[in-house]
């Protein structure tokens, strides 16, 4: 079950929302190197969707380069910084990748604070990251933060919660904390219930994760009725 639960982890760091790109943050007009650079990171996000690394990682460092030379310190640059992260996370280059997120984070924090969207999202991305690469107390430490900021941003009963509880009680699943990854993901069902509908998709994910929580803990019939549970809400959901 372990495994299982690191596969649904997998899909859900995929699916996971990122930052707007730098185009989308612009308030000021910028140089016109930036905004070619900024087409070029966008060019090198179609040359990794089509298999090109190689292609795409030379073109996202010389367009990064541009941002920081004419914007550093900038939310834009927080933006590119974002963006080639994911790049390298994508790769399982996780130090690089936690590294400019950092950068990122940083970036965001000076300009927003917190409670902003895109620094929240940088938050969960780099956590995202620590716990790919197996830093579960790192990464739990800042699941918590971003928690915090999408309750504050979302409100308590958003689906969002739902996922950011999620991402937690996997963080502290991995430090065999049960007890507490259990919380979190019961207390993610009940948003998600109220958030999706009974019968979502997400709903489906936490039990799923909840399966091998309760498993952990050596509670096996309890596991097993949750499991049918879950079968039954997928057999619900739409097919495709």
């Amino acid at each position: 079950m372990r495994k299982l639960f690191l596969a649904a982890f997998t899909a859900c760091l995929l699916a996971a929302t990122h930052p707007l790109n730098g185009q989308m943050i612009l308030s000021q007009p910028i140089p016109k190197e930036v905004a070619q650079a900024l087409e070029q990171e966008q060019q090198a996000a179609r040359l990794a969707a089509r298999g090109q690394m190689a292609e795409a990682d030379a073109l996202f460092r010389q367009s990064l380069t541009t941002v920081e030379r004419h914007l550093p310190n900038d939310p834009i640059l927080a933006g590119s910084l974002n963006n080639v992260a994911q790049f390298y996370r994508t790769q399982r280059r996780y130090v690089e990748a936690a590294r400019l997120f950092n950068r990122a984070l940083t970036i965001y924090v000076g300009a927003y604070g917190d409670n902003h969207t895109l620094t929240a999202t940088v938050i969960n991305n780099l956590a995202n990251t620590y716990l790919a690469n197996k830093q579960f107390d790192a990464a739990e430490v800042l699941y918590k933060r971003g928690l915090a900021a999408t309750e504050t941003l979302l409100g308590p009963d958003h689906y969002s919660v739902a996922i950011s509880l999620d991402w937690l009680a996997q963080s502290l699943f991995f430090q065999r904390r049960y007890g507490e990854s259990e919380a979190h993901l019961r207390r993610g069902i009940v948003v998600a219930e109220k958030a999706k509908g009974p019968e979502s998709k997400l709903v489906v994910q936490l039990l799923d994760h909840l399966i091998s929580v309760v498993e952990a803990q050596g509670r096996k019939q309890e596991a097993v009725a949750i499991k049918e549970r879950a079968q039954q809400l997928v057999a619900k959901l739409p097919k495709g």
